[in-house]
């Protein structure tokens, strides 16, 4: 029997987040809103969060690596 080995890639983290913190930022105006201008404000107030989020807040958290 031959072993198989799965080649994996690295999963992009700082990629996810910015994904996650836009679509999740107009999912939440929305809801509050509920018209079209809420979702392109939480597209973009949700994309800021997430830029702020990798460059400030993800590299200083280095003792839980």
């Amino acid at each position: 029997m031959e072993n198989q080995i799965n080649e994996t890639k690295p999963l992009n983290v700082k990629g996810l987040i910015l994904l996650i913190g836009t679509v999740f930022g107009a999912l939440i105006a929305f809801a509050t809103c509920g018209s079209f201008l809420s979702i392109v404000g939480g597209l973009i107030g949700g994309f800021l969060f997430a830029v702020f989020f990798n460059t400030f807040l993800l590299p200083h958290r280095s003792h839980d690596r």
